[in-house]
């Protein structure tokens, strides 16, 4: 309070009236608001004072010269189930961070060649619409009409069978994974992982309390079974990446995926099937997802739009072989969260409806593809000594080859260095796989970017070749 000090009474109201010619309507509404936000206060039969402690001075604190000493570390449980995560330092920080789209940074869309326009129209549109029935708890498994949208989809495009009753809208491909490991992997049961794979799953499965087993990938054709069998034999669950290994690449054939489901059928096994890129398959016919190919009711289907759209909208979905289970899975989403924020999902379903994300994708295997094209001319032209994978008919990087005597941990930081990300494969390996090379991701970025990160990365790689 300008020129009256804490506790000194104020003026009567009459007085300001007079002092600054306004009506003392005006006067007691401010007198009002100042008591209501602290800084006077009313006696009776004394009148009104400036409060003794003003609102701010509470408003200021104190800078501190060094942080306490306390380490608000050592409270966590350390002997809980979940702790530590089950993955190296380094992989925790750079899932936790967030992300700047530099080359070659793998498994991101082309945010620039995303439809804002119409996605930003679906929006307004749902915005003007919204009613009611919007503010309350939805069902926990997701909108209804999104899920039946999801559900058409997925039997046109990838052969699942499935209703909409047997999808969980989930936030992330993580949290499908996380639910999946605590409601269907007992506690110390052996899990199959392939090696190199996805470490997302790795540390989702044995938070949930399973004991990983690694299986070496033998490219084109992914996990490998017979070996699989024969040293984890009593193995509960796999997680599989049939249409796309990832990150080696490849694609499981129509054979080991009949022979895989025959094992799991026999052995009670359940199948997680992370379907996490196939919509962007350059050349030959897709083959039918594992679930479609099922008869005995053990694959849990997993798919994502981070891949297709944008990360940010965190939704992806579970397809459960049964109404039953997807209930039980309905139950502990709605312990987790309750449900997923209802307007993305509003949205999301007009755009699947309206048919602008089928022609989204087309648009993006025609875009990607070429991508894919200028990135493999370049590492000709700069690295020519550089070998690569050569199963580049689908997805979203590539895998070039380091020489045996390079560490790819080594290379990958040099190139962080110089503004170039290039994961190296060795933080998706454990124990098969122990040749060093490096990811390369092509879609989020122009062609002109993919030349001059190319020029970039030939500089730094041949100069340790």
């Amino acid at each position: 309070m300008a020129g009256y000090k804490a506790g000194e009474r104020m003026p009567a109201s009459r007085v300001f009236c007079e002092e600054l010619g306004i009506s003392r309507n005006i006067v007691l509404l401010a007198f009002e608001q100042l008591a209501l936000e602290g800084y006077l206060v009313g006696r009776t039969g004394s009148g009104t004072f400036v409060a003794n402690t003003l609102p701010d001075a509470l408003l200021l604190t104190k800078k501190l010269k060094k942080e306490p000493k306390s380490d608000n570390a050592s409270y966590i449980n350390t002997e809980a189930d979940v702790y530590p995560l089950p993955l190296p330092a380094e992989l925790i920080q750079r899932n936790s961070a967030r992300e700047t789209v530099i080359p070659f940074q793998n498994a991101i869309p082309s945010f620039e060649d995303f439809p804002f326009a119409v996605w930003s129209k679906i929006a307004n549109k749902v915005l003007r619409y919204f009613n009611l029935s919007h503010l309350g708890y939805d069902d926990a498994a997701g909108y209804l009409p999104l899920r039946e949208a999801i559900a058409n989809y997925l039997r046109v495009h990838r052969a699942v069978n499935c209703t909409a009753e047997q999808i969980i809208i989930v936030n992330g491909s993580q949290q499908g994974l996380n639910i999946t490991g605590q409601l269907l992997l007992p506690r110390g049961a052996e899990f199959w992982l392939e090696d190199p794979g996805y470490h997302g799953a790795r540390a989702a499965l044995v938070n949930a309390g399973g004991k990983c087993c690694p299986i070496p990938v033998t490219t084109p054709d992914g996990l490998d079974l017979d070996y699989a069998k024969k040293h984890y034999p009593n193995a509960r669950m796999a997680y599989l990446t049939p249409s796309h290994q990832y990150p080696v690449g490849g694609t499981m054939p129509a054979c080991k995926r009949l022979e895989l489901l025959a094992w799991a059928n026999q052995n009670h096994m359940w199948l997680i099937e992370d379907d996490y890129d196939s919509e962007f398959r350059y050349t030959g016919k897709l083959l039918a997802s594992l679930q479609g190919m099922d008869k005995g009711g053990r694959v849990i289907y997993l798919g994502t739009f981070s891949k297709v759209l944008f990360p940010a909208l965190r939704i992806a979905y579970l397809v459960l072989p049964t109404v039953a289970l997807a209930n039980h899975f309905r139950y502990h989403k709605a312990m987790l969260d309750r449900q997923h924020p209802i307007l993305e999902q509003l949205i999301l379903t007009e755009f699947i409806q309206e048919g602008h994300f089928t022609r989204h994708l087309r648009r993006m295997r025609i875009l990607y593809k070429k991508r894919q094209d200028t990135l493999l001319a370049c590492l000709r032209q700069y690295a020519p000594q550089l070998a690569y994978s050569d199963m580049n008919e689908s997805g979203m990087h590539i895998l070039v080859w380091l020489p045996e005597h390079l560490s790819d941990k080594a290379v990958s930081e040099l190139l962080r260095q110089e503004g170039i990300i290039a994961p190296p494969l060795s933080d998706y390996t454990l124990t098969n796989f122990k040749k060093p090379g490096l990811l390369l991701g092509y879609s989020a970025f122009t062609e002109a970017q993919i030349t001059q990160g190319i020029e970039k990365f030939a500089r730094v790689v041949n100069g340790l070749i």
